[in-house]
């Protein structure tokens, strides 16, 4: 490969640091954000419906109970299948043919999405079931999760870890492995390749590091107010724009998979 853009672009420093920075700015971007510390109840359109709709305000009555445990396992089941065989198969695969949901690639992104929609469809179906009634008004499903902003701020920070952290524990391993750039870290790649000594590291840093982080994010062992003091502060527009760094970010994650998008990219 010549030492053009794409050779640095795919370099795997370049890919490493892109993929651990997203990890920074999103830990920074929770500890800065003020609805990290908020007390209020929290409130997220869609997502709230969903949340609220399979965890929380169920009625006394053991009749309503089951109907409100069997709504959302049928709108779970039907995602599930519109998201495998109508949204990614049918749509996405044979309509539109797009490349990147060919065979099953993208199928579990796809089905997540699609009972995220059903869920939220089935959530208004036990509403309307409920206004029926009369007198089940303060069992109606809204955006607000039943939850403070702070406790939903520490679960999507918890999520936000496992998905930024194995994506860039997977490109390590990628770039462990990697024959275009022979010159690079030789004695880190022939010490990974040996025996089961990539499978074995690759497990236990994920589950020790994710056992610490989940650790750190729900006992508040660590203030970050109280290491920062001052000298890192923000405001809306800072935060908007690290928001739009985590999104350029991740892109750069993808693009960097195959160089050829970026390539055609800038040659067009």
């Amino acid at each position: 490969m010549g030492k053009d853009f794409r050779y640095y672009f795919q370099h795997p420093w370049s890919r490493m640091i892109v993929a651990y920075l997203v990890i920074f700015f999103n830990f920074l971007i929770f500890a800065e954000d003020p609805v990290s510390h908020s007390q209020t109840e929290a409130n997220v359109i869609v997502v709230g419906n969903c949340f609220s709709f399979v965890t929380n305000k169920y009625p006394r009555g053991v009749v309503w109970r089951i109907l409100k445990v069997l709504l959302w396992l049928l709108a779970i089941l039907i995602g599930l299948i519109a998201g495998k065989f109508l949204f990614h198969q049918r749509l996405f695969g044979q309509l539109l043919r797009l490349k990147m949901f060919r065979e099953d690639h993208g199928s579990w992104m796809t089905m997540f999405f699609s009972t995220i929609l059903f869920l939220f469809i089935f959530s208004h179906i036990y509403n309307m079931i409920l206004l029926m009634d009369g007198n089940m008004g303060a069992y109606v499903i809204t955006d607000y999760m039943g939850i403070r902003n702070e406790s939903f701020m520490k679960l999507a920070a918890v999520g936000t870890w496992m998905g930024d952290f194995v994506t860039a524990w997977m490109v390590t391993d990628m770039m462990l492995q990697d024959k275009p750039y022979p010159d690079w870290g030789k004695s880190a790649r022939a010490f990974w390749k040996k025996g089961n000594v990539r499978i074995i590291l690759f497990w236990t840093v994920l589950f020790t590091l994710t056992s610490v982080v989940v650790l750190v994010i729900t006992t508040d062992w660590i203030s970050w107010d109280k290491l920062n003091r001052g000298f890192l502060p923000s405001d809306e527009v800072s935060r908007a724009f690290l928001a739009s760094f985590i999104l350029v970010f991740d892109l750069l994650i993808v693009m960097q998979v195959n160089g050829l998008t970026m390539e055609l990219f800038f040659s067009s």
